[in-house]
């Protein structure tokens, strides 16, 4: 190959010579590389981002006021939603409940609070006349059933309550299989209270099934 002449060799040196710092084509590289951390950097941190909200430690349940012991703080990603639920940093006011049943472990949403004072219903204690499923524990809903015991024939039972709400349970001491009465305490709306009393105060036979969640079987007491 012949020799080079003066124009190639320069060439040649150009091609050779490290890139300067004023190169457009090295700026904009350099520009896109940081481009790309920066999104990455601010991707990660919005992935690891939490929030510290309260979470049910136990069933919630309206008509029973909640107190410090029946919540637990949560860590969790909540980007567009935090707003909807309640700071671990936020205390609740006193005679605060929930208009329906929170379960354990489920996250507190502020739309399901509401004062005492403001539910429209009452807490009601019910005596039930043989023991209680196995099913029925505080959270769970409930059918509330009468029958007139005092009769010579069997009374057609009569359904007083409908998916009503247990805030508390006593099996009196009982096992689950053994015969004998129990005790609930459940939230009734305003308007089927005397009902529940008429039945108790007649010394109706009480019966309670829980409502089946999540496919489970109803059981009855009675």
């Amino acid at each position: 190959m012949g020799a080079l002449t003066g124009a190639g060799r320069a060439r040649r040196a150009e091609r050779l010579r490290a890139p300067r710092w004023r190169d457009p084509r090295l700026l904009v590289g350099a520009l896109l590389v940081l481009v790309s951390l920066t999104a990455t950097v601010l991707v990660v941190r919005g992935v690891a981002q939490t929030t510290r909200i309260w979470a049910a430690a136990q069933p919630l349940v309206p008509g029973a006021e909640i107190t410090e012991d029946a919540l637990v703080p949560v860590e969790v990603k909540l980007p567009d939603s935090s707003a909807g639920y309640i700071s671990s940093d936020s205390a609740l006011e006193p005679g605060t409940t929930v208009r329906a049943v929170v379960g354990e472990g489920e996250l507190l949403p502020l739309s399901a609070l509401v004062s005492l004072g403001d539910l429209t219903g009452r807490v009601v204690s019910v005596d039930v006349s043989a023991v209680l499923p196995a099913a029925v524990d505080a959270g769970a809903a409930v059918d509330v059933w009468a029958a007139d015991a005092g009769g010579t024939e069997a009374a057609e039972p009569a359904e007083i309550l409908s998916g009503v709400e247990v805030i508390s349970v006593d099996r009196g001491g009982r096992d689950l299989t053994s015969a004998g009465s129990g005790r609930i305490e459940v939230y009734v709306p305003s308007g089927e209270i005397g009902a529940v009393v008429r039945a108790q105060a007649s010394g109706h036979h009480i019966s309670v099934v829980a409502v089946p969640r999540g496919g489970a079987t109803a059981e009855a007491a009675g």
